[in-house]
């Protein structure tokens, strides 16, 4: 991560203008300082970018279109230069807090931001990205660091909060890979569109209203949306139903799906605000709440009916329920999570907290074995585990062919152990806590697997690994529903087997599920069999695998096996 190309102290004058007073912040794009405008006193706030700066005359012309969209929720922008071979761009002086803070403040006081107070906050932002996208702008990087809030006491226990975002063309203004190394190395990527190869590609309308759908979710439920999320209400039962439409809409996969504009999203969040709990028909739409009439309410009262009386709905309904409360439980801290595995290659961070282990209500008889037990919550301690089966390379082969003692000398030389079937099982669960890594139901085409099972025991192992998005859990781990059985550090009841979990494919609807265990001879050796490894939570530094011995297991060649009951 690169500092600021210029860095300003306090007297430093800018442009024979300004008279810099002190650092705001500095972070990977540049640094902010307030500074005060010489020939009139009014300060101002000087934000001077990082890299090679872009030509004047363009970027006088990009602020220009920035002035243009003219918006009370947008942070002014009334300069731009060049100062000691760095370009910057001066904008009105707005003392505030970023959202960024404010939410970290609710999160560490285990507060919950309110429903207005949500609408409020995402209504103002929108108002602001429908100014700028009339102007022919797009923001394309819209987080909670960009939007603003300056809070003022009114009365006992009553606050009036302003919001105004910034940042609108520092995507244009800066270079590129800067700024995709800002997004990725904070975390915000998880704000960034799904079509957006990186932060400077393109964008359209579609891009900011994806990225403000997910802020609204977070300020909703204390966490982003990860792999198969669970709906707001789901997570707080306090919300009117309009809401979880309105997150559907805003952070749909493909862009088309979402709202046409920044002005039909508003008018949703204003009915959900508004508005009774009012049932919406299942009609195809790009606005929801069209359609509330007494037919409606009838079509909702007939559902209610058959779901009191429908075992699947009411295991369902248990299922949610549990998975809600515990998600209320067990906040998330993407932004530690993001630095916890800085300098562990090809790892992921899965934080401390509760584990619903085992088989879920909704597992029947036609996924799982009635001899399953019902899963039970589990406690379990922050680790480290790889994200792709050994070794664990971005298009590299999943080492199979492992007994269990090959696997875990090949974890040992990696500095690492065995996961545990618990930590296992975490991983493939999610945040979320869902049944495949993926996600409630079977899909047989999530991670390649041809619904008649996998004939020749190989596990899928021909892929590269990393090479199929739909294979990855909530936590960004590949192919613990797909790919090889796993070797877990768990023994069987009898010492000389051990436990294996994931990627049976006899019948992959069963044995790709996360609560899925098999007990194995433990000196065996099966082509479908492999292994990836997992690091304690303990501060310890990862070792080089490159001045590491070869794993015994690697090359070894492939011997006839018994299939995998």
């Amino acid at each position: 991560m690169s500092g600021p190309t210029t860095k300003l102290r306090q007297g430093d004058v800018v442009a024979k203008k300004y008279e810099v007073d002190s650092l705001i912040g500095e972070g990977p794009t540049g640094a902010s300082y307030k500074a005060r405008v010489m020939a009139s006193g009014k300060m101002v706030c000087i934000k001077v970018l990082n890299g090679p700066p872009t030509p004047i005359p363009t970027a006088t012309a990009m602020v220009q279109r920035i002035q243009s969209a003219k918006a009370d929720a947008l942070v002014a922008l009334t300069d731009v230069g060049e100062h000691a071979g760095s370009l910057y761009v001066v904008s009105e002086h707005f003392e505030a807090e970023s959202l960024r803070r404010l939410m970290d403040t609710y999160a560490g006081q285990r507060k919950s931001f309110s429903l207005q107070e949500a609408c409020q906050i995402v209504v103002r932002a929108l108002e602001a990205i429908e100014s700028a996208h009339h102007a022919g702008l797009v923001h394309r990087h819209v987080k909670p660091g960009n939007i603003l809030i300056q809070t003022t006491t009114v009365g006992p226990g009553k606050v009036v909060r302003t919001v105004k975002l910034v940042g609108l063309g520092v995507s244009e203004l800066i270079n590129p890979g800067t700024l995709a190394e800002n997004m990725l190395e904070s975390g915000d990527n998880r704000y960034m569109a799904p079509e957006l190869t990186s932060p400077s590609a393109g964008g359209t309308v579609q891009t900011d209203l994806y990225s403000v759908g997910v802020i609204f979710y977070e300020l909703l439920t204390g966490q982003t949306p990860m792999g198969t999320y669970l709906s707001p209400t789901q997570v707080r039962e306090d919300l009117p139903n309009h809401v979880d439409d309105i997150v559907d809409i805003a952070i749909a996969a493909e862009a088309a799906d979402r709202y046409p504009s920044a002005r039909d999203m508003i008018n949703d969040i204003s009915r959900a605000f508004t508005d009774d709990d009012k049932p919406t028909a299942t009609l195809p739409r790009k606005t929801i709440g069209m359609v509330v009439g007494g037919s409606v309410l009838v079509l909702g009262l007939i559902g209610g009916y058959f779901a009191m009386n429908d075992p699947a709905a009411t295991a369902k309904k248990e299922d949610d329920s549990q998975r809600a409360r515990i998600i209320r439980e067990n906040p998330i801290d993407a932004g530690a999570m993001e630095a916890k595995v800085a300098g562990h290659p090809n790892m992921v961070y899965v934080p401390t907290g509760t584990l619903l282990r085992g088989r879920m209500r909704t597992e029947n008889s036609s996924v799982a074995a009635a001899t399953e037990p019902l899963a039970t919550e589990k406690k379990v301690p922050g680790y480290y585990m790889d994200m792709f089966e050994y070794p664990n390379e971005v298009g590299g082969h999943a080492t199979v062919n492992a007994t269990r003692a090959d696997a875990t000398a090949g974890c040992a030389t990696r500095g690492k152990r065995l996961c545990t079937a618990l930590e296992w099982e975490r991983a493939c669960k999610g945040p979320e806590m869902t049944v495949y890594g993926y996600g409630n139901a079977f899909k047989a085409e999530a991670c390649g697997t041809d619904p008649g099972g996998d004939k020749d025991q190989d596990g899928g192992l021909d892929r590269a690994s990393g090479s199929q998005e739909g294979c990855k859990s909530g936590w960004g781990v590949y192919d613990l529903s797909g790919g090889a059985l796993e070797w877990t550090a768990d023994s069987a009841s009898n010492t000389k087997f051990g436990v294996l979990k994931g990627g049976k494919r006899e019948s992959a609807a069963q044995g790709t599920r996360c609560a899925y265990s098999l007990e194995f001879n433990a000196t065996a050796t099966n082509r479908a069999i492999g292994f990836r490894c997992c690091m304690s939570d303990d501060g310890s530094l990862p070792i080089d695998p490159n001045a590491l011995p070869a794993v015994p297991v690697e090359g070894a060649p492939v011997v006839p096996a018994p299939a995998v009951p």
